[in-house]
């Protein structure tokens, strides 16, 4: 905990800026008694989660505004807590003086994330479902928005919340093993029921594990990265599929120093299109470093985008990059420019091509580019495809990746009949790596840090 649950926090709740609505929460044992000071005509018995329009003064009887309010008296509340949230009209200095008199009052500012941080305190959410409140609020497609509804109604929590269920009851059978170890056939019984369920479990964490670059694709974006010699219509390409002028684009080679990234949302799907230098021999240093960081953004892309000039042959380079993405299991795309001009590419280079991936083809100087935006969409919904509750923040990971060896361990333990305590230390293992997902078992700093991600006000 960064400050005391025993404050009643406030913060401005809603985003900087004007608009016709502007809201002010405050969460804590002293909320009531807060806003009776800065809204004066509230009355003590008023009934929780029902509005009253009501003057909101400062302490000197100043009218600051006139607003709508309402108290959500905990346990029914966002946080658990008894809240209270003055709708203001959406003026900052009408926000900032509104708060200005519920901190004279005696609240103290939230700190980020510090209201769904007492939700989940208080049990209203598991982790998931607190870290779901963020990808809700960040989710830039309807990808990350689906999931992150998905993980804030529960959906990830009760997929944990199964497999823990039968961690539990592992170690319930194996500690009546050890006290009944002198009756070999009671012993037996509960050999075969624990392996059963260390099976389940065991299938269970390897479906997430198997899932999870689809979730985290979901909530991050695919990562297409367009790679090519100098000169070859990256940047032009680039250009057309985010419609501006985003990348320069000249006829000098070496134009492009750095890899760009912008956002492309595609029928739903996230795309984070990456544009890199072009690849080739030079003896120019700043060059070279960019030339470097092309490849190591063409090594983490999910997808790939070969970007040639079909007016010339293949280069050595180029043909020496193209073999080395044969048998890459990434979906990799060949993007030919300059479509409208005259065919420069012999046939042997063609069937190379049509060897290693879909040839697409592409007028990049006027634009034409629907053929590679359909392929883009397509390749993007087929990385982010997925069932059930998926994995998507590298914490999760993990936490499965813990429990998997954890319960990996237990069944050879359980197989080669090691010591009943010996099974029972694993499997507890296991079921702390889980609880670290939800929440059960996490450390204030691991906390501090997942709720530091959220906006104050949330």
């Amino acid at each position: 905990m960064r400050a005391s649950p025993q404050d009643t926090i406030a913060a401005i709740a809603t985003p900087p800026g004007r608009g016709g609505v502007g809201v002010v929460r405050l969460s804590g044992r002293r909320a009531e008694e807060i806003l009776a000071r800065v809204a004066p005509e509230w009355p003590a018995d008023h009934t929780s989660h029902m509005m009253r329009l009501c003057d909101l003064r400062d302490a000197s009887g100043e009218l600051l505004d006139e607003a709508l309010v309402v108290v959500m008296r905990g346990p029914k509340s966002y946080t658990g807590e008894d809240v209270a949230e003055l709708q203001c009209h959406g003026g900052p200095i009408i926000l900032r003086r509104v708060l200005d008199a519920a901190l004279a009052a005696g609240a103290r500012v939230a700190e980020p994330g510090e209201f769904t941080q007492r939700a989940f305190l208080n049990g209203r959410l598991d982790l998931t479902q607190a870290e779901a409140v963020a990808d809700l609020i960040h989710a830039t497609s309807e990808q990350a928005h689906r999931q992150a509804l998905e993980h804030l109604q529960g959906s990830l929590g009760e997929r944990v919340r199964a497999m823990r269920e039968l961690l539990a009851q592992s170690t319930i059978l194996i500690e009546s093993a050890i006290d009944f170890s002198h009756e070999e056939h009671v012993y037996q019984i509960e050999r075969d029921e624990v392996g059963r369920r260390l099976d389940e479990v065991a299938a269970e964490l390897g479906a997430l594990l198997e899932n999870f670059d689809q979730g985290r694709r979901r909530r991050e974006g695919v990562r297409a990265a367009l790679i090519g010699a100098t000169n070859a219509g990256k940047s032009t390409l680039f250009n057309a599929l985010l419609e501006e002028d985003r990348a320069i684009v000249t006829d000098v080679a070496g134009t492009t120093r750095d890899f760009l990234e912008e956002q492309l949302v595609l029928d739903g799907a996230l795309v984070r299109l990456v544009d890199t230098a072009g690849l080739r021999e030079t003896d120019d240093l700043v060059e070279s470093i960019g030339i470097e960081r092309s490849r190591a953004q063409r090594d983490a892309a999910d997808l790939v985008v070969c970007v040639l000039d079909s007016t010339r042959p293949l280069t050595e380079d180029e043909r020496a990059a193209l073999e080395a993405l044969r048998g890459d299991p990434r979906p990799i795309l060949i993007a030919w420019t300059k479509r409208d001009l005259e065919l420069g590419m012999p046939g042997a280079d063609i069937e190379l091509l049509s060897g290693l991936g879909e040839v697409l083809e592409c007028a990049a100087p006027d634009g034409r580019v629907g053929e590679l935006r359909e392929a883009l969409a397509g390749a993007a919904k087929e990385l982010t495809e997925g069932e059930g509750a998926l994995l998507s923040r590298a914490r999760h990971l993990e936490h499965v990746t813990e429990a998997t060896e954890a319960v990996g361990r237990a069944r050879v333990s359980l197989a080669d009949e090691m010591p009943h305590e010996i099974v029972a230390l694993d499997v507890r293992e296991a079921l702390d790596a889980l609880g670290g997902i939800v929440g059960y078992v996490t450390p204030d700093d691991i906390l501090n840090r997942i709720f530091s991600e959220f906006c104050v006000g949330k």
